[in-house]
């Protein structure tokens, strides 16, 4: 052969596999040369690559098509199911699948009656067989508004299953609608809820002082460093909580452990969460407001780190000049918190939908609000800066309000505490409706019920939409008149052509020049002032401060320092085991567990930390149990209160 690619005259015969035959036409031993020719196709004699490529596009099609007929297969079948029973109809039937129901019993081959395709209906021979069946429904149902029907189930055949598409309740007794929630865009835009924790404390270290001429050298093991803590901080270059969607979990870095020479273990880092100014940050759990961001740049602390545990330096006294116990670190504390935004801006532009609240906006300023001819066009609010005379005032888009805003009707309550940090309100009217007045008074109705506060804020009227007819602007100038009578600054504008609006601009700076300056970074510290300093749960609590809860499964020991305690004693040290007796006994425990009826062996919790009670405190027995504790560790575990180094062990 002139070449070890040359056919060879007769090719070894793959057995059929998943592709079909094999894509090359095999190996012949007896000269030792591949046959890459496709069995199918001898025309294509040296073409390597067609035929590998060939096989595959061949496998593929084929699962191609398998794939096909399986998910019409499995759409088929779901269509089946869906189509077959909803639940909860008014005329359902009931049907106990624990008995023996055949819907075709009643109705025998051998019945005389006859389906009557012209009446659409059985002959009155089978009258009986209907009553049977109405009987045995009707005591199914009996049983299963009873509650001992437990395996029926309430279906109506051939109802229509899209019956929640209206938001109506199936069940036609409870006249109850299904509640769609806030709209996602608007949910996320001022709300959102997530989980933050501190950082752990670091572990203490046990060393002790090895050095040269020095005999007895003492404890020589260093502290953990505390955990890092969650701070909220105010930035004015973000003016919702959007981002907050993807970026739920929020975590501080945990404190570095102790080392030898007394060093003491780094802190871990903070964790700075940025959020828009304006929110109040609460207790998702209890609801407390704990932080309320007001002013750029304001920063406060929502969670500290945890306590670093102490190293066995800390632990040396005169009796106990070597002491081989440590603490671990205080486990930082975790929440789930709730964020509101409430928008702090200048003036506030509020009115009925679709009366030209963002047409205005985006007249005055560089923003793009959504504009369309519809209600709710606008469903977030829209914030725009305004320069006039050098100074610069902050204009939201409130969403249109309605009649029932303050009773939550028409997303009320997102909407209207948007208004409560403005200090100005533009009420803008749409002169071509014949009841703007019912309209003006319904709105101002709605935010004195919502907070008498607001309703009290300067506000100034913006007539607009004159440019649409004659008639409007004949009533734009009517109304402006009667509400100058009653001592309202009303403006006839048009927010499409602008006209009338540098005027109302100019009225607006005017109001807002006449109210004194507010100081928000003071009243965010004397907010925080209110709420006091920060602590860890444990914090100024006594040992002594505890209850004992009766339980079935054990008596449970609550209380916030003893918990802390137990947390940080490191059981691996016998010293600690001993420490933790004496508490016990000091504290009161003790004594409160015996007098709860706490017998031997009975189970005890604290915290996280679960034991056997023993009324026996002698080193000996404490030992007995400590060591038990010890052997019930997985095989390989290095044991930190062994005298051995892990290299000398055995």
């Amino acid at each position: 052969m002139d070449s070890p690619l040359e056919v060879s005259e007769k090719a070894y015969e793959a057995p059929p596999t998943r592709f079909g035959e094999m894509p090359f036409g095999g190996w012949d031993g007896q000269q030792g040369s591949l046959d890459i020719r496709r069995a199918e196709d001898p025309a294509k004699k040296k073409t390597f690559g067609a035929g590998w490529a060939d096989g595959l596009a061949e496998f593929r099609d084929d699962m191609r098509e398998k794939e096909t007929s399986r998910n019409q297969r499995r759409a088929l079948v779901k269509e089946e199911e869906e189509s077959f029973y909803v639940v909860g109809a008014e005329d359902a039937k009931f049907v106990d699948f624990g008995a023996d129901v055949d819907d075709d019993e009643d109705f025998d081959d051998d019945d005389e009656g006859t389906w009557d395709e012209t009446e659409g209906s059985f002959d009155e021979d089978d009258e009986d067989a209907f009553e049977g069946r109405a009987q045995r429904y009707a005591d199914i149902e009996a049983r299963y508004r009873a509650g001992r029907a437990t395996g029926a189930v309430e279906f109506d055949l051939g109802a229509d299953d899209d019956f929640f598409a209206d938001g109506d309740d199936s069940d036609a007794n409870s006249g109850d609608k299904l509640d769609r929630g806030i709209p996602s865009e608007m949910r996320c835009f001022d709300t959102a809820k997530i989980y933050v924790k501190a950082g752990d404390g670091g572990r203490g270290m046990v060393a002790f002082r090895r050095e040269a001429f020095v005999a007895q050298g003492g404890p020589y093991g260093g502290n953990g460093g505390n955990g890092g803590a969650i701070y909220f901080e105010a930035d004015e270059g973000i003016n919702s909580l959007v981002g907050f969607r993807k970026k739920v979990h929020h975590r501080a870095e945990p404190g570095g452990n102790g080392g030898g020479k007394r060093m003491q273990g780094s802190d871990g880092r903070d964790r700075t969460v940025l959020v828009p100014p304006g929110v109040v940050v609460r207790n998702s759990e209890t609801g407390e407001v704990i932080a309320e961001m007001l002013a750029h740049g304001h920063r406060e602390m929502i969670i500290p780190g945890g306590r670093g545990g102490r190293g066995n330096a800390s632990f040396k006294t005169a009796k106990n000049k070597a002491p081989q116990i440590a603490e671990n670190g205080e486990e930082g504390m975790e929440m789930w918190v709730e964020m509101e935004l409430r928008l702090v801006a200048d003036v506030g532009i509020i009115g009925v939908p679709n009366a030209g609240k963002s047409t205005l906006l985006a007249g005055v300023s560089n923003a793009k609000p959504k504009i369309a001819d519809y209600p709710f066009t606008t469903i977030v609010p829209n914030l725009g800066v305004v320069e006039r005379d050098y100074a610069r005032m902050v204009f939201a888009d409130i969403p249109g309000l309605l009649e029932g805003a303050s009773e939550g009707i028409g997303l009320g309550f997102e909407f209207l505490r948007h208004v409560k940090r403005t200090r100005v309100l533009v009420h803008v009217l749409d002169c071509t409706s014949k009841d703007v007045m019912d309209e003006y008074e319904a709105i101002r109705n709605e935010i004195h019920l919502f907070d008498p506060e607001v309703g009290e804020k300067p506000e100034i009227v913006a007539l607009n939409k004159v440019d649409a007819s004659e008639e409007a602007a004949t009533r734009a100038l009517e109304l402006q008149e009667e509400f100058r009578a009653f001592g309202i600054d009303a403006h006839v504008v048009s927010a499409l052509d602008g006209s009338g609006v540098a005027e109302l601009v100019t009225a607006t700076k005017k109001a807002l020049d006449a109210l004194p300056p507010v100081d928000y970074e003071a009243e965010a510290r004397a907010a925080e002032a209110r709420r006091g300093k920060v602590a860890r749960a444990a914090d100024g609590k006594e040992l002594s401060d505890f209850e004992i809860v009766d339980d079935p499964y054990a008596f449970y020991v609550k209380g916030a320092a003893i918990e802390r305690f137990v947390q940080m004693t490191n059981w691996d040290y016998f010293e600690s085991f001993k420490r933790f007796a004496q508490v016990l006994k000091m504290s009161g425990v003790e004594q409160a567990l015996n007098s709860a009826g706490a017998g031997e062996g009975d189970r005890i919790v604290i915290g996280k930390y679960e034991f056997e009670w023993s009324r026996d405190n002698r080193t000996g027995a404490l030992y007995e149990s400590w060591k038990a504790k010890m052997d019930e560790k997985p095989a390989g575990t290095t044991i930190q209160g062994s005298r051995h180094w892990p290299h000398a062990a055995g």
